[in-house]
């Protein structure tokens, strides 16, 4: 699959849109970063001191606190499926709740907004069902 095909996925499911400001792709330095030390980053979010990168196997996160890490795709989106069961589906708790998720290794990761959070679900969800998952930069 081309990055070029992934870019258009995001822009379709309004991830770009609703990130605003804050999204980032193959072109910011925290992804060439990322890459440059072998990681499969793709695509996110970033504001000052934070960031969620998604990438072909993990997302890529560093937390307010200084805490980097990385979860597979499959477990956050178990964990934002636990999240939003536990939480309700009422708009008013999506549009203040959702602006981090605290994983259960206790670490907390920034989503924007619920808006946000939706467009990296949708994104996760269609590269897992990717076979193998590749995404290939030349696109």
């Amino acid at each position: 699959m081309k990055l070029s095909t992934l870019k258009a996925k995001v822009e379709r499911n309004d991830f770009i849109h609703s990130a605003g400001k804050y999204f980032i792709d193959e072109n910011s330095e925290t992804i060439k970063e990322l890459r440059s030390r072998g990681e499969k980053a793709l695509l996110g979010i970033q504001k000052k001191g934070v960031y969620t990168i998604i990438g072909e196997q993990y997302v890529h996160y560093l937390t307010s606190s200084g805490t980097k890490g990385q979860i597979l795709l499959k477990d956050l989106l178990e964990e934002l499926t636990q999240n939003m069961l536990r939480l309700g589906k009422g708009y008013f708790k999506m549009m203040f709740l959702y602006k981090n998720i605290i994983l259960k290794n206790g670490d907390k990761v920034w989503l924007h907004n619920s808006k946000t959070m939706f467009g990296i679900w949708n994104t996760i969800l269609w590269l897992e069902k990717l076979p193998g998952s590749n995404v290939d930069k030349d696109g």
